[in-house]
């Protein structure tokens, strides 16, 4: 398996790790309250649910499926807990650091409710930002499965300040993505097991989904990827819909991808008419400066 890790990478992680604060029920309900008052004020059910907020003996914020206020959760447990828990708590912008584990997602659920026999899905998501630097960075956010299956994800984004709201406005039209690293390894005992969006009537279709993949494939600009990164990802797509073994891709921006070249793709995919020149002019626009490279090792490569 080849070594995909973009620069952007080698050069946050020399950076020092920070030591993540010890959770109390204080500061866990206290972190739980302030999401709540952003994303449902003046919702009569919080300060019940605020009650059965646990901690853990590690020290991390802890919800539980089933409890009062939860009874319709898509988890069996949810814990986090944060670096700087008082900047969010009393300053409402975000923490220097924050992990999240959630346990027992259904992928079936993830993927409209359909109904398989796919094992339940855990995600663990680590986060942090340096205030100096303006680098929001996915330190490491990781799905996976107990057959095997796992899917980890790494980026740094830039031009991003979360010091105040006035400065969080500010980023909005900023920040950009500046690099990125997927590393996804499948056991194969399951088609798509992370319960991502496929089209139901290709479950079970190895050629439908085969042929979806070389077409999005072929589409690709020139210049995105190069001829044998390209060669691997198509190796990765012969094998749908159960591949064995780990696809890795990086993905790195020269300018920084930012919300006008997001919205400018977008933007021409409105008043596209689904011709393939459209298509691939609304691809040019949304992947102008990047380069991806990619490496597709099969099972019986892997350990090599």
């Amino acid at each position: 398996m080849k070594c995909l890790v973009p620069a952007a990478f080698i050069a946050v992680t020399a950076l020092p790790v920070a030591a993540f604060d010890r959770m109390t029920h204080q500061t866990c309900r206290a972190s739980f309250e302030r999401l709540t008052e952003l994303i449902k004020p003046n919702d009569p059910a919080s300060p019940s649910e605020l009650r059965f907020i646990s901690v853990t003996t590690d020290r991390w914020c802890q919800i539980t499926a089933g409890d009062p206020g939860f009874e319709t959760a898509s988890f069996t447990e949810l814990e986090w807990r944060m670096d700087g828990t008082l900047l969010w708590t009393e300053g409402a912008v975000p923490p220097l650091g924050l992990q999240v584990r959630v346990r027992g997602l259904d992928p079936d659920e993830m993927q409209g409710g359909v109904r398989t026999d796919r094992p339940t899905v855990s995600v663990d998501v680590t986060l942090r930002q340096e205030p100096a630097a303006g680098q929001v960075i996915v330190e490491r956010a990781v799905m996976q499965n107990d057959a095997g299956d796992s899917l980890a994800v790494s980026g740094v984004f830039e031009r991003v300040f979360l010091s105040s709201p006035s400065m969080m406005q500010v980023s909005m039209g900023s920040a950009t993505f500046k690099a990125g690293l997927m590393s996804m390894t499948l056991e194969g005992s399951y088609e798509n097991p992370f319960g991502f969006y496929i089209d139901v009537e290709m479950r079970g279709v190895p050629q439908a989904q085969r042929d979806a993949a070389f077409d999005m494939i072929s589409r690709l600009p020139n210049g995105l990827i190069s001829d044998a990164s390209r060669v691997e990802i198509g190796e990765f797509a012969g094998e749908l819909p159960k591949p064995v073994g780990t696809l890795e891709v990086s993905v790195v921006s020269e300018r920084g991808l930012g919300l006008m070249q997001i919205g400018s793709s977008f933007f021409a995919s409105a008043w596209k008419n689904n011709e393939d020149d459209e298509m691939r002019n609304e691809w040019e626009i949304l992947f102008d400066g990047l380069l991806i490279n990619a490496d597709w090792s099969p099972a019986g490569q892997v350990a090599e």
